[in-house]
């Protein structure tokens, strides 16, 4: 008997449960040993741009919606567009903050401007979420389920409460937009075909994500990568980064 889209969903967000658990702890670690000023800023600039590209990627998955979408879909991912501009603005804010001058995002994007591996955006170029609903939702729920808990780590990390604070708002809406991907995969999903194609799509991602995480914060250490092996294997393909 085919599950529901509920059943299946509910499944699968176990599935997650070692990524998120080491993007969380590496984060908390990285943090944890005080990276320089030159490190901070790496970070976030990486961080400004990829809030950058999903804004400009959602805004056109809302102008390609077509025309008969449910209005309140439309207005969930239309939320989400803001809710990225809304973050490119804080983190540009983060980066003056720690430099005390003005962020010169034409200069900051002649190195960061890019889509690069170290940010989960590229993701959606990767596997053409652009014109694939289910590889939308699926970035949607994954990816930014996965934002939600480093940047709640970060939040309670880092010591700089002007930043603290501003990526505790992040992380909020950051789950936010995972429960919009996860409300249309349960409507996707409602079919054995669908869910066997989610669940190919998955072993990309988790690896995908994975190697963001050693590219954007810092390298994952052993036992975390043993966990890593427990729960999903080998790569499905040769990373950038150390297993």
């Amino acid at each position: 008997m085919t599950k529901t889209g509920k059943q299946f969903i509910a499944e699968l967000e176990q599935d997650f449960a070692t990524l998120y658990k080491v993007a969380d702890i590496t984060t908390r670690r990285y943090f944890e040993k005080k990276p320089s000023q030159d490190d901070l800023l790496h970070y976030f600039k990486i961080r400004l741009f990829n809030e950058r590209w999903n804004m400009v990627e959602l805004s056109q998955a809302v102008a390609n919606l077509p025309i008969n979408t449910p209005m309140v879909e439309a207005q969930m991912l239309a939320k989400q567009a803001f809710d990225e501009a809304q973050h490119f603005m804080m983190v540009k804010e983060v980066i003056e903050h720690i430099t005390g001058e003005e962020c010169d995002l034409e200069e900051v994007g002649k190195d960061y401007g890019k889509k690069m591996p170290s940010q989960g955006v590229m993701i959606l170029d990767k596997y053409g979420a652009q014109e694939d609903e289910l590889i939308l939702a699926l970035y949607q729920f994954l990816a930014e389920g996965r934002a939600a808990v480093v940047w709640q780590a970060m939040a309670e990390s880092i010591e700089d409460s002007y930043v603290s604070t501003r990526y505790a708002k992040i992380a909020k809406d950051e789950k936010f937009h995972s429960t919009i991907g996860r409300a249309k995969l349960e409507e996707l999903c409602d079919s054995e075909e669908a869910q066997k194609r989610c669940l190919e799509m998955v072993e990309h991602f988790i690896w995908d994500l994975y190697e963001n995480t050693c590219l954007s914060i810092a390298q994952v250490e052993e036992d975390l990568r043993i966990e890593m092996r427990a729960s999903y294997g080998e790569p499905n393909r040769e990373l950038k980064v150390e297993l």
